[in-house]
């Protein structure tokens, strides 16, 4: 199968349940170096907006939290979150996290997309 949107390929896509408020982690290819992605869920009562923090944990692993997500509706991104390059291809991502009103779980939507290729370095 192979799908597309525009000039992206859709790599890896999914709906996850989380177990509670858990964070959910998604490998990307399980190769000798592994692209890991730990999306989670926080809440900082000293804010009062709702924003997303992607952050660079490991040379390998990005985080993204999700911080003060409103509860009972799907929030997410609304472009394209450039990622950098996987298999010599431009790696994007969009997603949609929908916390339950009662804060005790919440699901994830998401979509990793393959762009142009890149010049290899060899």
């Amino acid at each position: 199968m192979k799908i597309t949107s525009g000039s992206f390929e859709v790599v890896y896509h999914g709906r996850v349940f989380a177990y509670e408020m858990n964070p959910i982690e998604i490998v990307l290819s399980e190769e000798n170096d592994p692209l890991v992605f730990v999306f989670c869920i926080e809440y900082d009562q000293e804010r009062n907006d709702f924003t997303t923090d992607i952050s660079l944990v490991k040379h390998n692993e990005v985080r993204i939290t999700c911080i003060n997500f409103p509860r009972g509706k799907p929030i997410g991104s609304s472009d394209m979150i450039h990622l950098g390059v996987m298999n010599n291809r431009k790696l994007s991502l969009r997603y949609e996290i929908t916390v339950n009103s009662d804060a005790s779980s919440w699901a994830l939507v998401f979509t990793f997309y393959a762009g142009e290729g890149v010049p290899s370095h060899e």
